[in-house]
């Protein structure tokens, strides 16, 4: 037997539903728990010392007359053939200890304007706090009378279903009213009225029978009892039944703990999922997938190489053969190009993604989810899938500012550049002194005049120092092109790896982070679920 104590945890567990199902679970399914939880709080509220029964039956069930037997007066008006009912009315026992239990604002919340309350003196003391209420007719012709009682049937402390022996096999009875109650069996009694018309032995059979119905229904072990408004003492073992009911004060407690298996049934669905039909890969699979077509919309692989070739220019500009290097500065920038050089502004001028690459990365998100999903139920993936989709505009907008931000600064010269570029400024230098000096030689030579020619052994030294200039300007220049072409190399690997870390972050925050929040999300729900269910 649950207590107020676990009602008070099991409704906090479906206020966790509701906190986490909003935007993902279907209104289908969190709208009833939304009502059940604003039930439970008005009721655990409003006379919790009050016990609300419910007489509720069809036409000539004799429900009115048992109402009146049990209240002791002519309170509710009675006929044999039609409904009289037309609107609930209720006879309230006072409570036992004065000035407690004063009914007028659970009355009010039960929206019962037909009211009456007893004398104490003419009533059992064991009744005290009992509210009783006389239903309209289930079957009543009219819609409205039948939307009263099936309102208050849903919200009632104890339901007792009131059969004759004519209509107590009735499938329409069974199937919808009582087999949806299979959950509430707990709040449940059932009179077998009008039992005064029966003889013994034709009493037990319908009550056998009536019995057989019941476990069928679902409602094994649900009190059944035979009453007569009419016999004297007819409704004794009911009143008895009501006392029980009254004396424990348990039945709204019972009634929300029915109430919130009810719920549990309808939430079950949200939280277990079919076996996946195909074996489950890794979950880095698809984030490996997600982030290679992230990186293929960014162009990631041409800007690295960009940035490798933009690395040789400026190095082959600063320790290339004097003579010819100047020819690879009209050419542009790589980086610049693109406007990801040091000292660019505004938008890149990379490429926009493609329709077939926007197709790959919604394809990779859509395959991550699936992945991710395995095993939830159904709605959890769809959840995800629309929150993710929501966000892939922005997620492919972000590309951009994710290139940006890659280390591809332009800035930074290794310390032997600054060497070899003296080298060749000094081989230029001996080159050009050489080419002077035989120029001064050779104008002496036109004007017939000893020219002013030093020697090294045999070799004139203006021509060693022209030759030799040239040939070790050419000879630095092709010693430094394995060196430039590695830290060409080092630097696109360089680039590949900032823009590949900036890449992974932005999946991580557009799209890991919150489907990892999303299967969170799942997870939580049904251990909410599991809270309310103990």
């Amino acid at each position: 037997m649950k207590t107020p104590r676990e009602l008070g945890d099991r409704l906090d567990g479906l206020r966790e539903v509701v906190r986490l199902g909003g935007g993902r679970v279907g209104p289908e399914l969190l709208v009833p728990v939304e009502a059940l939880l604003s039930q439970a709080s008005a009721r655990r509220t409003l006379s919790p010392d009050r016990t609300v029964v419910a007489l509720a039956g069809g036409t000539g069930s004799g429900k009115s007359s048992l109402f009146n037997a049990i209240a002791g007066g002519e309170l509710a008006p009675v006929a044999v053939r039609r409904p009289t009912t037309s609107r609930a009315r209720a006879a309230i026992w006072p409570a036992g200890t004065e000035g407690a239990g004063d009914p007028t604002g659970l009355l009010q919340w039960l929206d019962i304007r037909d009211r009456h309350v007893l004398d104490p003196r003419a009533t059992r003391t064991d009744l005290a706090g009992l509210v009783l209420v006389d239903l309209p007719d289930f079957d009543s012709t009219a819609a409205a009378h039948r939307a009263e009682a099936e309102r208050l049937a849903e919200i009632v402390d104890v339901l007792v279903w009131v059969l004759d022996p004519q209509k107590y096999a009735d499938a329409a009875v069974h199937q919808r009213y009582l087999r949806p109650l299979a959950a509430h069996r707990e709040v449940m009694l059932v009179a077998l009225n009008q039992a005064d018309r029966l003889d013994r032995d034709a009493l037990e059979a319908c009550l056998r029978d009536l019995g057989s119905l019941l476990s069928a229904d679902g409602l094994p072990g649900v009190p059944l009892l035979a009453t007569s408004a009419t016999q004297p003492g007819g409704a004794d073992r009911l009143v008895d039944a009501l006392s029980d009911r009254v004396t424990t004060q348990r039945a709204a407690v019972d009634r929300l703990h029915a109430d919130i298996d009810t719920v549990l049934v309808a939430l079950g669905p949200a939280c277990s999922g079919p076996p996946s039909p195909r074996p489950k890969r890794r979950a880095g699979d698809g984030q490996e997938a997600l982030i290679r077509g992230l990186g293929t919309a960014a162009g990631v692989e041409p800007i690295a190489a960009a940035a490798g070739a933009s690395y040789r220019m400026r190095a082959i500009a600063t320790v290339g053969w004097p003579l010819v290097r100047w020819v690879g500065r009209l050419r542009p920038d790589p980086l610049r190009r693109l406007h990801l050089g040091a000292g660019q502004g505004g938008p890149t001028s990379r490429p926009a993604a493609t329709g077939a690459q926007r197709a790959q990365v919604s394809n990779a998100v859509r395959d991550l989810v699936s992945q991710s999903a395995t095993g939830l139920a159904p709605m959890w993936g769809a959840a995800a899938a629309a929150t993710l989709e929501s966000r892939q505009p922005a997620l492919i907008d972000e590309l951009d500012r994710s290139v940006r931000s890659a280390q591809l600064s332009q800035d930074d010269r290794p310390a032997w550049w600054g060497g070899v570029q003296g080298a060749q400024f000094l081989f230029l230098v001996a080159a050009t002194a050489g080419l002077a000096w035989l120029a001064v030689i050779a104008g002496f030579a036109y004007l017939q005049l000893p020219g002013p020619s030093v020697h090294l052994g045999r070799a004139p030294v203006p021509t060693l120092l022209f030759l030799g200039g040239l040939a070790a300007g050419l000879l630095t220049s092709v010693v430094s092109r394995p060196f430039v072409n590695l830290g060409a190399a080092r630097r696109r690997a360089r680039a590949q790896r900032s823009l590949d870390a900036g890449i992974r972050a932005l999946a991580q925050r557009e799209v890991l982070g919150p489907l990892a929040d999303e299967l969170a999300a799942a997870s939580a729900f049904c251990a909410a679920v599991d809270s309310a269910r103990r």
